[in-house]
């Protein structure tokens, strides 16, 4: 198959806020202004010269300042653990609200502020934030320091720039095939297992039952959900010059929503407003693909109604794979990074933080929390398993993991052009290869701008 090969990165693309140079900062944010640099100047053997802050120089504890978005307790305890383990370092976090983060990060980066360490969400933020010089390059830390870097997946050489790492992952992502056990257990059918997308398909259709407000589903994938999970498992993705894995997946929908209607139809959903893990929860439908926070969603229904218990238990699978697929192989790898402000005057110790929020030790905290860390192991997998009370956590940490989203300026783009071709497709306002067709031609403008 002939890719479009998009190795990372377009040299010219900088996050406006930081181009712009954002001014003073608001009253009240949680941003701190920069105190008067400390650092003392010393001779190397060679004869050159380099900067030292004052606490390295002294033999002083280093203190490294670090902002992060309010994800859990787990964060806190993390950071805390750190702090008590280090000999070197202790760490200063600032949390702000999730909603607000990206904007204030940029604020603060653009401005004078004191910031060391920062999150990064996504591999296209740490893209942008290493074009626009703000993030240090850690490529030689990393070797030097001897990482491993196999635990977290191919994933994570995707996210280099220009060949240089400019963060480390902390927390991943991976998609699953969910499903009620009570329902099955009703039918007398056995669990879903290793299934392929048509398999997937026949036994939604096989389970569909009832009319109108009795209606139960074999599956449910929301409107919202723009994963095109065939496109992705077969290596392909939105920037592909061959869009043959993209048709299959439309078909595949097109199929569930319209053909076998063994899901609640494109349509519907819209015009219903349907919370698809309520509807899952409520024993309308068997099967619920999705993503690991349909977990959370899931258990956090039941503790908030425990007569949901009567009638649901989640069970977990892989996701299904595509025809001839020889391994499996799901939707997501390493999500969220940390990373080192270019401008810390502390880059030995930020290393020695960022090392260990990637590493094993803070990866039981993020497992312990429910949550996906990017080092995964078997004892983390078994931490997780735990922490969730749910058998077949390696249904879903187990697979091979395909980022659904490059790592390029233009791919936010070419997400939103898919889907609203695609959803004219489903709701029958365009053919198959009408809908194709404009996505191409409108990628192309995408592309070219």
């Amino acid at each position: 198959m002939k890719k479009r090969m998009i190795a990372g990165i377009l040299a010219s693309v900088v996050t406006a806020a930081l181009i712009t140079g954002c001014g003073g900062n608001d009253a009240g944010t949680v941003t701190e202004e920069a105190p008067a640099k400390t650092e003392e100047v010393q001779e190397t053997e060679d004869g050159t010269k380099e900067e030292t802050s004052k606490e390295e120089a002294s033999g002083e504890k280093v203190t490294l300042h670090y902002y992060a978005w309010s994800e859990g307790d787990y964060l806190k305890e993390m950071v805390d653990a750190f702090n008590a383990s280090s000999e070197n370092v202790v760490v200063e976090m600032t949390q702000v609200s999730s909603d607000e983060y990206d904007d204030k990060l940029m604020t603060m980066l653009a401005g004078t502020n004191d910031i060391d360490v920062f999150n990064m969400r996504s591999g296209s933020l740490l893209s942008n934030l290493a074009q626009s010089g703000n993030l240090a390059d850690i490529t030689q830390m990393i070797s030097d320091s001897g990482m491993d870097i196999s635990v977290y997946g191919t994933g994570y050489a995707e996210t280099k720039v220009n060949d240089k790492f400019y963060g480390l992952p902390y927390r991943a992502s991976a998609y699953g095939l969910f499903y009620n056990k009570k329902l099955f257990d009703q039918k007398g059918i056995d669990y879903p297992d290793n299934l392929t997308w048509n398999e997937y398909a026949d036994l939604a259709a096989q389970l569909t039952e009832g009319e109108g407000n009795d209606r139960i589903y074999g599956g449910y994938i929301p409107d919202w959900n723009n994963c095109p999970y065939i496109t992705i498992q077969e290596g392909s993705n939105f920037a592909d010059d061959d869009l043959t894995s993209l048709q299959k997946w439309w078909e595949m929908e097109n199929r569930l929503y319209n053909t076998d209607n063994s899901h609640m139809s494109f349509s519907d959903m819209k015009s219903t407003g349907t919370d698809g893990i309520n509807f899952f929860c409520t024993g309308k439908c068997y099967m619920y693909p999705g993503g690991e926070w349909s977990i959370s969603d899931a258990l956090t229904m039941m503790k908030n109604d425990p007569a949901i218990a009567d009638n649901f238990e989640l069970g977990i699978a892989t996701v299904p794979q595509p025809e001839g697929s020889t391994s499996p192989v799901t939707i997501g790898g390493v999500s969220t990074f940390i990373g080192i402000s270019s401008a810390s005057e502390k880059q030995e110790a930020a290393f020695e933080f960022i090392s260990y929020m990637a590493g094993k030790d803070a990866a039981k905290y993020i497992a312990e929390a429910g949550a996906i860390p990017a080092y995964i192991d078997d004892e983390i997998t078994g931490i997780f398993e735990n922490a969730i009370g749910v058998s077949g956590a390696a249904n879903i940490l187990g697979p091979s993991k395909i980022s659904e989203t490059l790592v390029m300026p233009e791919y936010t783009e070419l997400q939103t052009i898919e889907k609203e071709e695609r959803e004219l497709y489903l709701i029958g306002e365009q053919s198959l290869e009408e809908g194709l067709k404009n996505f191409e031609d409108r990628r192309v403008e995408v592309m070219n701008k």
